[in-house]
């Protein structure tokens, strides 16, 4: 039961973190799955580390640090929705970053490095109630600051992670004993399992993909795979040792599990790194089997009940501004629900292309780039710097060119003349933040452009 326990955990954290790596929240939403593994793992070992004196105290230390730190990890998945918006929660967001991530790696240090049982116990209840007090701080800073009222279920799953903590904590400083420190690893793996579902469903569907069919298939497989390698290395450690789990065998077998789990959850990037390895001499076939995996991921993903055309403005907006940061990424073109527009059916069928995941993730693609060359003011210049280039040169040279002009990493040798010039007028000239919001004016009017043109076909 443990095992499982500790496996659905784990699995959980990377197929959220895997879902959209782009994605700050369902990240450290899916590192603090993890690292709650990690402390449930501690806790299963524990018991068999005794005749193991060196691992023993090291252990101990893993399962009291995976306590807390998927406390703070949970507090900034909830601080990062409002990450670049421009609201008082920005500043909490900052100072969760620079401030209580480096105060987190410090306590994470001296309780690593201390070796005095007393001090170690005292540096520890101070850690947890430290953390306690901090996250609730902010936790209550982000609520004031946030005028926007939620229904109940929003705060039950949102601040699930906080309330059990709070609970075991208390239960943990009340009565000391191994018995409470193995239920707060468990009851704060519940808490943050219901926070990561419901982060991840809210996420998704804002994304306007299906969230289900793929989780189903990521856990089946993922549960396949574990009982097929890590059952028979189970099998042979029980009937091989005669003498059931010790603090080696478990280790290897909770290894097991973990890799099994993770080769599943990654098995589209591996698959993709072995066929480039192995076809690395046959570029043709290397790119159909590129597109086959494209078209096996994506279709686990794609609303086959979207309906864009019934849109609001505003969720039109926000989708047409997702996929124009992701023109380069044809996985997430072909996953948004602007690729079932009857535009693209109409596009498709005079082009006399087949209809398929790909044709309409390059249409898409296409349909975007056209409507912002759109904005361009004038046909014979390629680059200007008025008032009436702004949004053309705000949404082109970032996104159909791909210049970061923001990053300081970022060179500009494989770059012609007109985008060298863009690129240090951005730096010189345009903030990063007038930039944002230029892009969001953009995709706006693109927006307005692709519902004119979509009535039009329907009323033909």
């Amino acid at each position: 039961m443990q095992l499982s326990y500790f496996g659905l955990v784990f699995w959980f954290g990377l197929y959220m973190i895997n879902r959209d790596v782009r994605n700050v929240r369902l990240w450290l939403a899916g590192l603090g799955l993890i690292v709650c593994s990690i402390g449930i793992g501690a806790v299963i070992l524990l018991p068999h580390s005794q005749e193991h004196q060196t691992m023993a105290m090291p252990i101990s230390k893993v399962r009291d640090i995976c306590s807390y730190l998927p406390l703070v990890l949970w507090q900034g998945a909830i601080l990062s929705a409002a990450a670049g918006k421009e609201n008082k929660r920005s500043a909490l967001w900052l100072l969760w970053k620079h401030g209580l991530t480096g105060l987190t790696l410090c306590s994470m240090i001296w309780l690593a490095f201390v070796e005095s049982p007393i001090v170690y116990g005292v540096s520890y209840k101070v850690a947890v109630c430290m953390f306690f007090i901090l996250s609730a701080v902010f936790s209550i800073g982000g609520a004031v600051s946030n005028e926007i009222k939620r229904p109940l279920p929003f705060y039950v799953f949102i601040y699930s992670p906080l309330l059990v903590f709070s609970c075991m904590m208390a239960l943990n400083l009340l009565f000391p004993g191994d018995a409470w420190n193995k239920g707060t690893l468990m009851a704060n793996g519940a808490g943050m399992l219901l926070f990561g579902a419901y982060t991840m469903i809210k996420e998704i569907r804002d994304q306007g993909e299906s969230w289900l069919p793929d989780l189903f298939r990521s856990l089946d497989y993922s549960v396949f795979f574990t009982l097929i390698f890590s059952g028979q290395v189970a099998l042979v450690i029980l009937l091989g040792t005669g003498t059931g789990f010790d603090f080696t065998t478990l280790s290897t077998l909770m290894v097991s599990i973990m890799v099994s789990i993770a080769f599943q959850v990654f098995v589209y990037p591996i698959r993709a790194l072995l066929d480039n390895i192995a076809l690395m001499m046959f570029p043709k076939l290397r790119t159909e089997r590129s597109k086959l995996r494209l078209v096996e991921s994506v279709q686990v993903r794609i609303d086959e009940y979207a309906n864009p055309e019934e849109m609001d403005d505003e969720e039109l907006y926000r989708h047409i501004r997702r996929a124009t940061s992701n023109l380069g990424n044809l996985e997430r073109l072909a996953s948004s629900p602007l690729a079932q527009l009857k535009l693209i059916d109409e596009r498709i069928r005079k082009r006399g292309a087949a209809d398929g995941v790909v044709e309409r993730a390059n249409e898409l693609k296409s349909l975007l780039i056209e409507s912002i060359l759109q904005l361009k003011p004038r046909r014979d210049e390629q680059f200007g710097t008025t008032d009436e280039w702004k949004f053309y040169n705000a949404l082109y040279f970032p996104y159909v060119v791909g210049i970061k002009p923001y990053s300081v990493r970022y060179s500009d040798n494989q770059l012609d003349v007109s985008s060298i010039e863009a690129l240090k007028w951005f730096r010189t000239c345009v903030p990063e933040r007038t930039c944002y919001n230029w892009q969001n004016a953009g995709a706006r009017l693109i927006a307005t452009s692709l519902r004119e043109k979509n009535a039009l076909i329907k009323a033909q």
